[in-house]
């Protein structure tokens, strides 16, 4: 039966109110997650006091910002010389154009800084013949649980020498060099210098088998042993220009490392002796997953909007189409939700986001604050016994660990752990506030 336009247009509005009202809500239900390895958060597992040193310290003059909409617009940077791009556990791949602007921004001089270890780092890993191995890394220099590993790290001075520092990193990969891919984005004449600047004991292995123990199938290090930061120098044979540095371990940033051993004097060292002490620093947070459906969608909407470059009048058609189609989407995105989001990092990147509340609703704050606190009790008394393990497990063997390890707790603490049904959301903005301090 042939259908009329009236009706073609009622199904089509049919469709949009389903997709409003039902499939978006499940999509953001399901797809939602906490943001993490974010300069503008302060979470235990984000890297905001990595930023803040950078835009602080007094011997230097950094203009931080970052990258929100997609690397496309590394082109648009004028001084790539004494520019500086910090990639941080990258959750999506980059795509082949998107290196190409990558690979092209380097041959100009700039830099990048790349911290990575079970995620997408390879796509950028692999212009430079190397890989992060994503199998778990152990060594016999471990602090108090195995998946510290303790090293030092290396940075060239060519006038003083090498300096050294003591690091510890939270569950690293290792780096190796790359045998299966033919690497042919570089321009002809164009030289790369490597590095290896941290590396772990002769006494370590990669669990190949993934079988959570040593053993003969594994993977013995070299008397070397196996690299964890490599540093590649670029530029023609007649110049240097920048610099690529690759570190396997994406948590030695995070906040919760930041005064460890001498993490935080080793990344403010390491930024300074690729650009100087004054240039341009960006964060690479378009490959962050964002905390609710409807802000990865707006995010993903604007890195397509960017990747349209071009001049010719087709291109610009699109352009125009895409940028309505956002605006009409952010519109119904907003008009669904009683408090609209504040796009607040979007517009002045140079302050930080606001504060964000532990989930939607009371149940999943309360959840999330378990997660926390549990995280919190592993990192502080080093408990083994809470690695690889959820948190209905965690909470099941609990008081055990407590008597174990004779750890004390408040009686709001034993409120979130016991008895959860009684938190009221009062309390629990005084247990999140109590537990960001402990």
């Amino acid at each position: 039966m042939p259908i009329s336009s009236r009706s073609g247009v009622i199904f089509l509005f049919i469709t949009i109110l389903i997709c409003v009202l039902v499939l978006f809500p499940i999509l953001q239900y399901v797809v939602e997650r906490d943001p993490q390895l974010s300069a503008y958060d302060e979470d235990w597992n984000d890297i905001s006091n990595f930023r803040i040193a950078l835009e602080d310290q007094s011997e230097t003059s950094y203009n931080v910002s970052a990258i929100l909409s997609n690397p496309a617009v590394l082109d648009e940077i004028k001084d790539p010389s004494s520019t500086l791009l910090i990639i941080a556990g990258t959750e999506s791949p980059y795509s082949n154009l998107e290196l190409e602007i990558l690979v092209r921004y380097m041959e100009n001089g700039g830099s990048i800084l790349v911290f990575g270890d079970f995620d997408y780092s390879n796509t950028i890993a692999g212009l430079f013949a190397i890989e992060y191995v994503e199998h778990t890394l152990w060594d016999q220099n471990y602090r108090g649980n195995v998946s510290l590993i303790e090293t030092t790290a290396y940075i060239r001075d060519s006038a003083n020498g090498d300096k050294s520092y003591s690091l510890l990193l939270n569950e690293p990969v290792a780096i190796k060099d790359l045998q299966s891919a033919q690497v042919n984005f570089w321009s002809s004449g164009f030289e790369v210098r490597r590095q290896t600047i941290m590396s772990t004991s002769g006494s370590s292995w990669i669990d190949s088998d993934d079988d959570g123990a040593i053993t003969p199938e594994d993977e013995a290090a070299p008397a070397s042993g196996f690299a964890l930061g490599m540093r590649f120098d670029m530029g023609p044979r007649t110049e240097s220009l920048g610099s690529a540095v690759f570190i396997s371990d994406s948590s030695l940033p995070i906040n919760e490392m930041w005064n460890e051993n001498q993490n935080s004097l080793f990344l403010k060292d390491l930024v300074k002796s690729m650009i100087g002490s004054d240039g341009v620093v960006l964060f690479d947070e378009s490959r962050h997953t964002q905390d609710s459906f409807g802000a990865s969608l707006f995010q993903a909407a604007l890195g397509f909007y960017f990747l349209l470059s071009g001049d010719t009048l087709i291109l610009q058609v699109i352009r125009l189409n895409v940028l309505v189609a956002v605006i009409i989407l952010t519109m119904a995105l907003s008009l669904r939700q009683p408090e609209p989001r504040r796009w607040y990092h979007i517009f002045d990147i140079m302050r930080p986001r606001p504060f964000r509340s532990y989930g939607h609703n009371l149940d999943n704050g309360i959840l999330a604050l378990q997660e926390v606190f549990l995280e919190r009790i592993r990192l502080k008394y080093q408990i083994y016994e809470f690695d690889d393990k959820s948190r209905k497990e965690r909470l099941t063997i609990l008081p055990n660990l407590l008597r174990n390890y004779n750890i004390p707790l408040d009686d709001d603490f034993k409120m979130l752990l016991g008895a959860p049904t009684q938190i009221r959301p009062n309390d629990l903005r005084s247990i999140a506030k109590k537990l960001s301090t402990w």
